[in-house]
């Protein structure tokens, strides 16, 4: 618009408003696109022109006249371009001119702008070093450009690559919840205590100010912590008096089968470590591995004390419930002997200022505490609707 005659710039600007014409079907559109670059460069071509003998610029020198004239060539191009854009949305499409302009000006803006400054400072290069210098300044700009476009596409294949892996984690936790919903269908109290048992983990994690990432397993290896116990016997699980040796070895087995199970989970393995040991103790009378305190994780300590302090204060087949009270002395008789000391009054701390239905676990359920490790990790999509299903068609609403 600024160096060239008229049927130059007819030439450079219908180049690109014919690119791309093979892929559209109406001739209509093409014929349009191209009038819509030519039309608009032939007034900015005039708008130079009328800067040019008002001032009597130069194009061959550098000076603010004929930085002005291109500014004037560039704005009449650009707001005759979207002018004609906008005309055209509105008979085809019946789209307004007005809501057109309001939706897409703004976003626009900024890199006209931009653009329009890097056009006048080729312009000035072209006035005072000639064509050649105006290539040479191309090659980086166009290597620039191909650079940008593959990090763009590397950064949309690494989006795709974490949707997909959200998408995995999803199915897998969503697998596992539904399992404990299944082991609930055979034992009733499985769900109601794994969901107290997984509230007490975050709430001791928190207090005891553990990572992110650290409170998420700890919280997900309470939920889960019973998962194991779905290929135990109906019999066992219901049976009213004290289990023989044969039963015993049953439950004994449900820690290392959880953790089985949780470890073929891709992104789940910190959880199955935490589940593995969770009934370990202290003084090596735990189970199944028998292992002494500074073999067990710091995590299945933690778990190992709000799991005992709610099977006792829960309704078994073989006994009551005990009370809150009760459950704490219990606690600390055995603190430092089976259970950790420190975690035991960690507990109890978080306790002190609770209301009952916090104290005896049944200010959650299992699907309030399923929905929170959900967001937490981000987790979406069918999983959680058929688990939350199969819950609400056995148990009525859940809370969320």
């Amino acid at each position: 618009m600024m160096f060239l005659g008229a049927p130059q710039v007819i030439l450079v600007a219908g180049a690109p408003g014919l690119w791309g014409s093979w892929r559209e079907n109406s001739r209509s559109i093409v014929a349009f696109n191209a009038a819509n670059f030519v039309l608009p460069a032939l007034a900015g071509s005039v708008a130079f022109s009328l800067v040019k003998n008002t001032l009597a610029v130069s194009p061959h020198h550098v000076s603010a006249g004929l930085l002005l004239g291109g500014a004037a060539a560039g704005v009449t191009y650009e707001a005759l371009n979207i002018t004609g854009t906008g005309i055209a949305a509105r008979l085809k499409y019946h789209r307004s001119v007005k809501a057109f302009f309001g939706s897409e000006m703004a976003p626009f803006v900024k890199s006209l702008a931009i653009l329009m400054g890097l056009g006048l400072m080729v312009a000035a290069l072209y006035a005072r070093a000639g064509i050649v210098a105006v290539v040479l300044l191309f090659i980086p700009l166009f290597a620039a450009q191909y650079m940008f476009k593959l990090l763009v596409k590397q950064r949309d294949l690494l989006q795709r690559q974490k949707e997909l892996s959200d998408q995995y984690l999803e199915m897998n936790i969503g697998l596992a919840a539904a399992m404990v919903v299944l082991l609930d269908s055979k034992d009733e109290y499985t769900a109601s205590h794994s969901a107290a048992v997984a509230m007490y983990c975050r709430d001791m994690a928190a207090a005891l100010g553990l990572p992110e990432a650290e409170t998420e397993a700890l919280h997900l290896a309470g939920l889960l912590h019973d998962l194991g116990k779905v290929g135990t016997p109906d019999a066992v699980l219901r049976k009213e008096g004290k289990l023989d040796s044969e039963e015993w070895d049953f439950i004994k087995q449900h820690p290392s089968k959880g953790a089985e199970v949780l470890s073929h989970l891709a992104g789940y393995r910190d959880v199955a470590d935490i589940v593995r040991y969770h009934h370990e103790r202290l003084d090596g009378s735990g189970y199944p591995y028998g292992i002494r305190n500074g073999q067990i994780p710091e995590a299945s300590k933690i778990l190992a004390v709000a799991d005992t302090y709610h099977a006792m204060t829960s309704d078994r087949p073989y006994r009551a419930a005990r009370s809150s009270f009760d459950a704490l002395k219990e606690l600390r008789r055995m603190s430092g002997i089976t259970l950790d000391g420190r975690y035991v009054e960690v507990l109890a701390s978080i306790l002190r200022d609770k209301d009952l239905s916090y104290r005896d676990g049944t200010s959650t359920d299992f699907m309030g505490e399923y929905e929170r490790g959900r967001i937490n990790l981000r987790l979406r999509g069918e999983a959680l609707a058929q688990v939350s299903e199969t819950l609400r068609s056995r148990h009525g609403p859940v809370a969320g």
